[in-house]
């Protein structure tokens, strides 16, 4: 892993540019064609600032966690090819990642047992050196701090991050059973700002409304599904980890590369979708 220290000063103009966790895990079983992979990295690092999004971190880290030790090596795979493009900088908590970026919340902290972004390298360091979660639950020689020793409990993260996805689905299986009505724009940022201990006020909620274009899109238009009496929500789970993802958009210089079309689908008509993009067309133009 290359250092993820960058001069604001030489970066600042580029665009940037965060990979979905499909297109690791496509490039590390080889569906995604080495050959191809490697004309599509020279393009990334050529024309883009790369950062690396908690969420394709938090899906990678859970692929590990739930897989058997005897495939440790094989599982670690997907997180090697999101951390090998160089000059990678990590990014925070989606919602805290919006706070700061939109309104200049630059003390917005998580509360959580995972560290923050500047130690998301550590962690990914300390996974590449070890052979099992077993020891990097013991503790291992931490990476940057010589006679230190690290440690990280996988499956306790695994179990905290999944909470916010299973909340997620209760939320739309409410919608569904029309426990729950669906919030409008305003409110979802009003709920934002309350979240990190914050007082809603109206220039505030409409700033993050408006540089939240696509998370509000996606969200309405997965609102109205859950209306569907037939709908299956549990296929619809996963969906969570789309919508923050999106966060990340309220930089206006900020895309995203997946493979999967659905954020595209679900955010048509938002202002951001543009710089949603899809790895197939990419890979194609080069």
């Amino acid at each position: 892993m290359t250092n993820s220290r960058i001069n604001p000063e030489a970066t600042f103009a580029r665009p940037k540019l965060f990979l979905d966790t499909n297109i690791c895990i496509y490039v590390a079983n080889k569906t995604i064609p080495c050959d191809e992979w490697q004309k599509v990295r020279k393009h990334i690092e050529a024309n883009y600032s790369y950062q690396i999004s908690f969420v394709t971190l938090k899906e990678l880290f859970a692929k590990i966690s739930r897989g058997d030790d005897n495939c440790f090596e094989e599982s670690k795979k997907p997180l090697r090819v999101l951390c090998e493009l160089p000059q990678l900088e990590f990014l925070p908590y989606p919602p805290i990642f919006a706070l700061r970026t939109v309104l200049g919340l630059k003390s917005i902290a998580r509360r959580s047992p995972f560290p923050e972004e500047e130690l998301y390298e550590t962690v990914c360091k300390a996974i590449f050196q070890c052979s099992g979660k077993a020891q990097l639950k013991a503790g291992v020689p931490h990476p940057s701090k010589p006679g230190r020793i690290f440690s990280f409990n996988l499956d306790h993260f695994d179990s905290h991050e999944n909470d916010a996805q299973l909340s997620h689905l209760n939320l739309l299986q409410g919608m569904q059973a029309g426990r729950v009505e669906m919030s409008d724009a305003m409110e979802l940022a009003a709920f934002l700002l309350k979240d990190f201990g914050q007082v809603p006020d109206t220039d505030s909620c409409r700033k993050l409304v408006d540089a939240l274009d696509a998370v509000y899109t996606f969200s309405r238009n997965l609102g109205e599904l859950s209306k569907c009496k037939e709908a299956r929500l549990e296929k619809r789970a996963n969906d969570w980890g789309d919508i923050m993802q999106l966060y990340y958009l309220c930089d206006e210089s900020m895309h995203f590369l997946t493979c999967d079309g659905k954020c595209r689908n679900q955010t048509q008509g938002s202002t951001q979708d543009h710089r949603i993009l899809l790895y197939d067309d990419l890979a194609r133009s080069l």
